[in-house]
């Protein structure tokens, strides 16, 4: 990751992309875990539209050394927030949960965090 862009202190400046990108993280975030909150259970297209996002987050900001604190919040989050709502339900439907929690994480080092080489 290269230098970051900054903007009055520690915050970061955003491209329209990156801006964007963050944006539909969130969104697609939010509809997930809603999902699974409410009841319906695993919306495999509403998972579909949260990996997408992550993937097109990581591309975004792959070029800088910081990331927004609203964006680390979220990222940080995601893992425990599907995690625990396979609680709310039994079976193959909370073993399937379980998985996107982990897929998810994995998708987070692979596409957001990378190893420094």
């Amino acid at each position: 990751m290269g230098s970051a862009n900054r903007n009055h202190g520690n915050t970061v400046a955003m491209t329209e992309a990156q801006r964007a990108s963050e944006l539909k993280l969130r969104v697609s975030a939010d509809e997930l875990i809603g999902t699974l909150r409410v009841g319906p259970g695993m919306d495999e297209r509403a998972y579909s539209n949260l990996r997408d996002a992550l993937i097109e987050f990581g591309a975004a900001w792959q070029k800088e050394s910081m990331l927004p604190k609203s964006a680390v919040n979220l990222l940080v989050g995601l893992f425990s927030w599907v995690d625990s709502s396979s609680h709310l339900y039994s079976g193959e439907e909370a073993a399937r949960i379980r998985q996107v929690a982990r897929e998810i994480d994995m998708l987070i080092f692979e596409h957001i965090v990378p190893a420094e080489e």
